[in-house]
């Protein structure tokens, strides 16, 4: 009988309430010289990165300050994280093309916008409606691992996620793409998108002599279509799918030592209005603890209401973006900031980095 990993407290951060929960710990794998770890992030808008670092008409600082606030060093993080290169791509609204934001130098069209472009991971990789104001949890996530990240052996982050996306359609016309096409029509299929991406990405790797392996597939979404009734189903499907996809690159071609993890919907602003939004959780949970492996995981990210016994958050009103919390769903500054440490804790503590 598999031991249910519900409650497990792998990590805490500050006042906002993030914690994970899921397995336990992995095995430690130690390659060649040549290989370099890679993961991918995936999902809608705040893993796409929904969160102002810089706010776009006053310009306040507010990244900066929060770091101040905390005495850490904000250079890496803007002027580029040494060793960590993030290449990124996604929609910041699903339904039409010419909304498309990416890294790469050509965004004349669709195929275009798949090329990849890894860079050292700073702020301004964000893929909101203001080009260069946003960040997502790449940010916190390649600070905390950078220590791991060498320049014989950098670690890549793949960021492919669209804003507001489902696995139904169940906000958009049905021409739009979602997470359940599984065909080969960039404008019906997100999977397709991702799976091209992150190959474009992992062939933009090996070019450079380096051996490229998927440690872990990160997710955020369930804000848009998280209460069909399908939810758990499809969200199931598209781990197999992801790993069936890249099983080549698994480590040790083994998808069962290719992490999963996840993160709760954010209830810092609005999300915590969403009569779905229990129940969403619980499946997501669900997911962690009912693995056949130890390397799923889920993060707590709720300020409130949660069992865990963490202290209260950040939360904003709804729409106030005082904070950084660009429109009601959306992280403000710290919460995502911090997020992107709760990812990086998670891997850490599960052994998932190459050292």
């Amino acid at each position: 009988m598999k031991l249910s990993k519900l409650g497990v407290l792998c990590v805490a951060f500050m006042s906002v309430g993030l914690a994970a929960c899921g397995g336990n710990n992995s095995s430690s794998y130690y390659y060649e010289d040549d290989t370099v770890d890679v993961f991918v992030l995936s999902g809608q808008s705040n893993m796409e990165g929904s969160t102002y670092w810089k706010h776009p008409t006053s310009n306040t600082p507010l990244l900066e300050n929060y770091f101040q606030e905390r005495e850490l060093d904000f250079t890496d993080v803007n002027e580029g994280i040494p060793n960590v290169y993030t290449s990124y791509y996604g929609f910041y609204h699903p339904s039409t093309w010419t909304q498309a934001h990416t890294a790469s130098p050509d965004k004349s069209t669709p195929e275009a916008r798949l090329t990849p472009n890894f860079q050292p991971t700073k702020v301004g990789m964000g893929v909101g409606d203001r080009e260069g104001y946003f960040f997502g949890p790449e940010l916190g996530l390649a600070n905390t691992i950078k220590e791991y990240a060498t320049e014989e052996n950098p670690i890549y982050l793949v960021k492919c996620a669209f804003s507001g996306s489902g696995f139904t359609n169940g906000n958009y016309s049905a021409s739009d793409p979602d997470w359940s096409s599984r065909n080969d029509d960039p404008k019906e299929s997100l999977f397709y998108l991702l799976k091209t991406y992150t190959h474009n990405c992992l062939e933009a790797i090996e070019a450079t002599g380096k051996t490229p392996v998927i440690k872990g597939f990160l997710w955020h979404q369930g804000e848009s279509g998280g209460g069909k009734p399908d939810y758990e189903t499809s969200m199931r499907q598209l781990i197999a799918d992801f790993k069936e996809e890249f099983a080549d690159y698994a480590p040790d071609q083994d998808t069962d030592q290719m992490a999963f993890i996840d993160c709760y919907i954010y209830d810092g602003l609005g999300t915590s209005k969403l009569s779905y939004g229990d129940e969403t959780n619980k499946a997501k949970q669900r997911i962690a603890e009912e693995s056949e492996d130890d390397l799923n995981f889920c993060i707590n990210s709720l300020h409130a209401g949660n069992t865990l016994g963490l202290p209260e958050g950040l939360a904003l009103e709804i729409g106030d973006d005082a904070k950084g919390g660009y429109n009601t769903y959306h992280y403000n500054t710290p919460d995502a900031y911090v997020l992107g440490e709760a990812y990086a804790q998670v891997i850490i503590d599960n052994d998932l980095l190459d050292y």
